[in-house]
């Protein structure tokens, strides 16, 4: 059973787009984590996105993570660094592994 996804977007104290995840994702909600990282993206800025707190990816969630790659700094946990490294989503956007309770 899929974890449910939660998703919020704010601004940070200097302006940059953010956009945190929680639970799973996959195929079944990737549709909603592409559209909401559009939302964010708006405006051709970058965002942060902080995924230290979802514990799957699929190739969906990396699908949708490439296509923003250049305009992306990620926060990821140790869990799901290796897939982004096998991917090699980590040359391509900015990515930052963080241990367990060191998020924002």
């Amino acid at each position: 059973m899929t974890t449910p996804l939660h998703i919020t977007i704010g601004r940070s104290a200097d302006g940059v787009a953010q956009l945190s995840a929680v639970g799973e994702i996959d195929l079944t909600n990737a549709p909603e984590f592409a559209a909401r990282l559009r939302d964010a993206l708006g405006g051709g800025s970058r965002a942060l996105v902080d995924l230290t707190r979802v514990d799957y990816l699929d190739s969906a969630a990396l699908a949708t993570l490439f296509a923003h790659a250049d305009r992306l700094d990620i926060r990821i946990s140790p869990l799901n660094e290796a897939l982004l490294s096998f991917s090699g989503l980590d040359q391509l956007a900015a990515v930052e592994v963080v241990a367990e309770g060191g998020s924002q």
